[in-house]
Order: C-alpha cells, then sequence, then structure tokens
C-alpha cells in the first residue's frame, strides 16, 4: 500500500513578498522531494493557496510576541500604569518585554545565534505579516493553529539549525546580506558551500530540483526557505526541541523556535515511520 505523500512548507518570511523564500518538501517513504512552487510573487494570497488542510508550514518569522509586551500594550492603551519591571538590573527591567521565552532558550543554547527581539526590533514588520497569514492559514485548516509547533505550524530559525548541525562555523563567512558585487559574490561562493554540504549530509533521502539549487544560490531567502522546510520535518519526525515543562502555555502564545536535536544523516532512517 502506497504511503500518503506529506506536503510541507518552508517560507523565509519578509515584510515584501519580492524577499519572501518559498520552498515545498514532498515526502513519500524514504524519500523527500524539495523544489521551488510555481509562484510569480510570494503574496500573503499566494502563500495560503499553497497551504491545504493537511499542509504543514514552517516559517522564518516570530508567531507571536511577549506575553508581558502585550499585557503591557494594552495597559497603556487603556490609561493604566506601565507595568514595574520584573527585575531592573537586568537590562532595565526590559529585557521580558523585549524578548520571548522561546529567544532566550535559544540564546541559552550558545549557538552563536541571538533571536531578535519581536517588540522593539524592524522583525516585528514580519511578525504583522505573519499574523495575517496565520489567520489566513487557519481558514484552509479549519481553525488556528498553536504556535508551539504542536500542530501544522512551526516557527524556524534557519541560521540556528544550520549552526546546530555543524554547517556553519562559530565565525563562519556570512552566506548572506547587503553588499556590493564583491561581497554578494563571497556571499554566494559560501551559499554554495552550505548547500553542497547539505545535500551531502542528508545523501540518500533528499532530493532538490535543479531549479532550486540555482535559486538557493542566487537568493539566501530560498536556501533559508529549504532549512525551514527541513526543520519542519524534524519536528513531524518529533526530533526538535521542544519548550520545558514550565513554557509549554506561553509557548502556545509567543510561539516557540524549533532547534534540531539529530543530525541531516538521522532523519533517512525515520521516515519510514512517518
Amino acid at each position: 500500500m502506497r504511503k500518503r505523500e506529506r506536503h510541507i512548507v518552508g517560507i523565509d518570511l519578509a515584510g515584501d513578498p519580492r524577499r519572501t523564500g518559498v520552498v515545498e518538501l514532498l515526502v513519500s517513504g524514504e524519500n523527500a522531494v524539495a523544489r521551488v512552487p510555481d509562484l510569480e510573487l510570494a503574496t500573503d494570497d499566494a502563500l495560503t493557496s499553497l497551504v491545504g488542510a493537511e499542509t504543514v508550514v514552517g516559517v522564518d518569522a516570530p508567531l507571536g510576541w511577549p506575553d508581558d509586551f502585550v499585557e503591557a500594550v494594552g495597559r497603556h492603551a487603556h490609561f493604566q500604569p506601565w507595568p514595574e519591571p520584573r527585575d531592573p538590573g537586568e537590562g532595565n527591567g526590559r529585557e521580558h518585554l523585549r524578548l520571548r521565552c522561546t529567544d532566550r532558550a535559544v540564546a541559552d543554547m550558545k549557538l552563536g545565534s541571538i533571536p531578535l527581539s519581536v517588540s522593539s526590533d524592524l522583525i516585528g514588520v514580519v511578525a504583522m505579516r505573519a499574523a495575517r497569514l496565520q489567520s489566513l492559514w487557519a481558514l484552509r485548516w479549519e481553525r488556528l493553529e498553536a504556535r508551539d509547533g504542536s500542530g501544522r505550524l512551526i516557527e524556524t530559525y534557519p541560521a540556528v539549525a544550520l549552526r546546530y548541525w555543524g554547517l556553519i562555523p562559530p565565525r563562519g563567512v556570512r552566506y548572506k546580506g547587503a553588499g556590493n558585487a564583491s561581497q554578494q559574490l563571497v556571499f554566494r561562493a559560501e551559499r554554495e558551500r552550505l548547500l553542497g554540504e547539505l545535500l551531502r549530509e542528508s545523501s540518500g533521502w533528499l532530493e532538490v530540483t535543479d531549479e532550486l539549487v540555482e535559486r538557493a544560490l542566487q537568493s539566501d531567502h530560498v536556501l533559508d526557505a529549504l532549512v525551514c522546510a527541513l526543520v519542519s520535518l524534524f519536528v513531524v519526525l518529533g526530533k526538535t526541541k521542544r519548550p520545558r515543562d514550565e513554557f509549554v502555555d506561553v509557548a502556545r502564545r509567543e510561539g516557540w523556535i524549533h532547534v534540531p536535536t539529530v543530525s541531516l544523516k538521522e532523519v533517512g532512517a525515520l521516515l519510514e515511520g512517518l
């Protein structure tokens, strides 16, 4: 009997659809195929059209805001006093307004990548778009999903996953960012190295289309979207770091960044159990 195909969509989300990367991962039996979907532009409508009732979506974007920040802004909107700092000695008492539970957990892993603050950095614009997309995807899923990865919605952080897999050294060369033509050539060469190592590590179970390879070399957003899709597969397999018991409830609201707990090589043997 042929096993049903799992459909995973990885999205490196940006405020601008032109800088949003999208990759589909089709998992069947012991194999997975990654491809670039046929989208003219990664608009909200286009990203909604990719999602079916059973599609798993992995997004490189904060899926929520810190509980303390949400409460503080709500109080401020209703002319109530701003809450007193939890710990005045910790970042002037603003750290719990700036950082989510998952942001602090990732920073504590010492992998060399620290999440941006969704409430005080420019990443907030991306989170607003992610919030709207959650509502649109809910129409396909027939419910709003929890933000902790326990359902069909998963928060990812590609740089952290790549560091866990040992593909980015602690002081590795950057593979993305703004720069002149010479710097962009360096970034492309680093993307080529990263993609080559990623494919070698997953040899035997992951296939990528030629178009995806070329697009990933051209754009860090496509490469990151591929990592988003792969991390989402790890979540489906139960091979990512989950929130501790005391963080389970808050993670459902704030979001939870999933970090792999096994190597790319180990996944091949686990696919048959899906």
